[in-house]
């Protein structure tokens, strides 16, 4: 009978680490349902709202509503679509993308994801892809020349995906926070063998496998950065408890 190699058991320590953590993100997910309508207002929805933050609806295959956010300038040449994780909605991500969007003169859209917040759906995962895709082609029709795709935690492998397939648009990178490489049922960028513009990867020490995994195993056409923080913050709290991880995301968007 064959022994478990050294990294065997290096992989098994790491799932160990990793599961409980994503056994929570999961059972976060299923909990953040849908329950405001598309079109809500973003006060009635949020307890803080930014100023000039917009509501959008869009919509999206199976005819779903996504309830989304823009902020930042409407003459912005780079539009930044976010994906968030799976505890959040919108609201967690406009102050920190509101004041991203004010230092970078960027646009950014966030929206829901379907079946969470404010958009309709009931969370297929196979669509998620597809309707970060229609915030890009709705920040390009508003005028953006230059798109990126943000994801964090759940929606890191979504935003990926997402940058491999807008092979129409005008993608010009893709940033990973604290990333999972993908998700069952339909989002597995590993898979999908085609490349994006350029990747960058951030995240603490816990989910430094899947940032790395994500790194080194998509294709890029522009060789992005990688970065592990030893820290257990993760996703949104890693941005805001460690300024190098936002300067690290800021930077990314500076190479549109």
């Amino acid at each position: 009978m064959n022994r478990p190699t050294e990294g065997h058991k290096g992989l098994r320590r790491l799932r160990s680490r990793l599961m409980p953590r994503l056994a929570v993100l999961f059972v976060l997910a299923l909990l953040t349902g849908c329950g405001i309508a598309p079109d809500t207002p973003l006060a009635d929805q949020c307890d803080t709202v930014p100023a000039g933050a917009e509501r959008v609806v869009l919509r999206a295959e199976l005819d779903v509503r996504l309830g989304a956010a823009v902020v930042g300038p409407p003459g912005a040449p780079v539009g930044v679509a976010v994906a968030h994780g799976a505890s959040h909605t919108l609201c967690d991500w406009l102050p920190a993308m509101s004041a991203l969007a004010e230092r970078l003169n960027v646009r950014v859209i966030v929206p829901d994801r379907r079946g969470v917040g404010s958009s309709d759906g009931d969370g297929e995962v196979g669509e998620l892809a597809g309707d970060l895709q229609r915030a890009l082609t709705w920040l390009h029709e508003q005028g953006a020349t230059r798109l990126a795709v943000l994801g964090s935690s759940y929606g890191g492998p979504i935003a990926v995906l997402a940058a491999q397939r807008a092979t129409a648009l005008p993608m010009c990178v893709a940033v990973a926070v604290s990333p999972l490489t993908g998700i069952e049922g339909g989002v597995a960028p590993l898979a999908e063998n085609k490349p994006v513009a350029s990747l960058w990867a951030v995240a603490e020490t816990a989910f430094g496998a899947s940032a790395t995994a994500l790194f080194e195993k998509v294709p890029q056409a522009r060789q992005g950065r990688l970065k592990i923080l030893p820290v257990d913050d993760h996703s949104l709290a890693l941005l805001r408890g460690h300024p190098d991880a936002m300067t690290f995301v800021e930077d990314a968007l500076r190479t549109c």
